[in-house]
């Protein structure tokens, strides 16, 4: 069923399909008969997706988490379902313990990296991946099908090791059943129902640990860059079942509650905001149930009332409970492993116009910012929650702050950015974009929730400039947007500039101020979409073809030098300029 809802809301379109997997492939002509289907977008073009996904759930054997990953990716298919192999792999081998963490170098990328965005909150906007692509001739030298490079940080320890994995399909299409003459809908199937199974994991030659580098911080700098090949920077390429559930406990979720309660008074729709991350942490989604079973019980709405971010798995589950008329917040942190309890639990007022309002206050919050009263989420809350009390948290921008789990100027500047791209380029029937975050910051979370634009569907790819290439083409890059008009047949390369100057010039904000009150007085004048002009600057736009694409995603490549902007940088001014030529490769 789709639907419309703009001038009038209707069912548009209904078909109903019998997608059972195991009579579809029962015979060559139930196999033809659903090609067709598919071939004619019955489900306008969902048909693998919804195929999958519903026969995997089906089987009774899809593991929640996976799903999980399934919700970023919005299709099963045996790269995804890779990722999640490797990341089982790693937290087995390097475990994901307190003051540990990941840092991802998808290179070469396919869809394995949304695991990795959404198992580990690695997200682009918070430097947790970097994403490129590597040559045939590449992939050969380095050997044991590359899968990427996980940089292991544990300051625990001091140490950080670059962990590069290898993946090999050959060993899944050997073993999953599926014939050479299958359709894309069998084998790829036949090949995630393989993999569901942890059994199948420890096959010989799935995953290879192709070496394990010690590095600094430094090397890793250095693997960030545009221009420089990860593999090449570590010397690679110069060398030849399921863990069984905590019980559920019902109480867990009414403790929580009641002790919201018990600081706050009754929680209810006008004054209640909720934050949470639970579902990230791992065996969180025990409680999923039973905490929306508590949220529907206060007549709490899911687009009003709350806010689920994304987190790592080894983060703490944990809830905070705003209350918008006293300002108050309920801060809860939970732990299920041994026991189902409360472990810690504090209550603050974070009304931002009480917080800033002196001299004095302001000197009482930062140091229960320093404390971490709420170890260390302090930032997060207090914007969020007095965004959201604010009645103007657009719930598009919201949705943003679900996989960035915290809000920031610039986080903003990426909303700013992608509704100037939807405005002067409209994501129109047919059209796409390809995001070039380079360089990187707290934006590109934006294209990945608005956009769908993942590193695993090959929608954002993620480096660094060095100060020199950001003096040389322009200190306010914000990065290249190449828009696929598959109508007009076209391909441009968009390169934009933004300008922070412009808020904190007009935000109100003085050079005194700490940073939770610069940013979200930044953040308020940035929400507001009259202040939005001149805040973004068209630097160039360029056609160019598929071949120059594909090599601006190359790991050896600066994006910037394949499109020339990098050597005609005296032609570059931060004025609209349209390119009178095209680039080719």
């Amino acid at each position: 069923i789709e639907v419309t809802y703009g001038d009038e809301e209707k069912i548009s379109y209904q078909v109903t399909e019998n997608i059972n997997f195991n009579g579809l492939s029962k015979n060559k002509k139930s196999i033809e008969a659903w090609n067709q289907k598919v071939n004619s977008a019955v489900f306008k073009g969902h048909e693998f997706a919804i195929l999958t996904i519903s026969n995997a759930w089906a089987t009774g054997n899809l593991d929640y988490e996976l799903m999980q990953c399934l919700e970023i990716h919005n299709h099963f298919c045996p790269g995804v379902s890779s990722g999640f192999v490797l990341a089982n792999w790693m937290e087995e081998n390097y475990p994901l313990k307190e003051g540990v963490s990941y840092t991802v170098f998808s290179c070469p990328n396919w869809c394995k990296e949304d695991v990795f965005v959404k198992r580990w909150d690695a997200t682009p906007g918070k430097g947790g991946i970097f994403v490129s692509a590597l040559t045939d001739e590449e992939i050969e030298t380095i050997g044991n099908s590359p899968a990427g490079i996980f940089v292991v940080t544990d300051k625990n320890a001091g140490t950080m090791k670059a962990v590069a994995l290898g993946f090999d399909f050959d060993v899944v299409n050997a073993k999953c059943g599926a014939k050479k003459d299958d359709p894309a809908w069998i084998s790829k199937y036949l090949a995630d129902l393989w993999l569901m199974d942890r059994g199948n994991w420890d096959e010989e030659g799935l995953v290879t640990e192709i070496a394990v580098i010690d590095i600094d911080k430094d090397t890793l700098g250095e693997m960030k860059r545009a221009g420089s090949n990860p593999y090449e920077v570590l010397g690679l390429l110069n060398s030849n079942g399921n863990v069984n559930p905590p019980v559920e406990d019902k109480e867990l979720m009414d403790q929580v509650f009641s002790a919201a309660e018990a600081e706050l008074g009754t929680l209810g729709p006008e004054n209640t905001f909720i934050m949470t991350d639970i579902g990230s942490p791992a065996e969180s989604d025990f409680f999923l149930n039973d905490f929306y079973s508590e949220f529907y019980g206060k007549e709490l709405k899911y687009t009003k009332n709350l806010l689920v971010v994304q987190n790592a798995r080894n983060a703490p589950l944990w809830f905070a409970f705003f209350d918008k008329a006293s300002g108050k917040c309920a801060y809860i942190e939970v732990t299920y492993e041994n026991e189902d309890k409360i472990s810690y639990q504090v209550t603050e007022n974070i009304n931002f116009d009480e917080l800033s309002a002196s001299q004095e206050s302001i000197a009482a919050w930062s140091e229960k910012v320093n404390s971490k009263i709420f170890n260390g989420r302090e930032f997060a809350i207090l914007t969020i929650s007095n965004a959201w009390a604010t009645g103007n948290l657009n719930y598009e921008l919201m949705q943003c702050l679900e996989i960035h789990n915290h809000f920031c100027p610039g986080v903003s500047s990426g909303f700013v950015l992608a509704n100037w791209m939807e405005e002067n380029y409209p994501l129109d029937e047919g059209v796409s974009y390809t995001v070039f975050s380079t360089p990187h910051w707290c934006k590109d979370d934006v294209f990945v929730k608005r956009w769908d634009a993942t590193p695993g569907k090959g929608g954002v790819f993620v480096s660094e400039l060095t100060d020199e290439e950001l003096e040389a083409i322009g200190s306010d890059l914000a990065g290249v947007f190449v828009v696929r008009d598959k109508n007009a047949g076209t391909l441009k390369a968009v390169v934009l500039g933004y300008n922070s100057d412009l808020a904190s010039a007009n935000c109100g904000a003085k050079e005194s101020d700490p940073d939770w009150v610069s940013k979200y007085m930044k953040d308020l004048w940035l929400m507001n979409p009259e202040n939005w002009d001149g805040l973004v600057t068209e630097i160039a736009v360029i056609d160019i073809d598929d071949a120059a694409l594909n090599e601006m995603k190359q790991a050896d490549t600066n994006p910037y030098v394949v499109i020339g902007l990098l050597n005609l940088v005296e032609d570059v001014s931060p004025q609209n300029l349209e390119s009178t030529e095209a680039v080719t490769a």
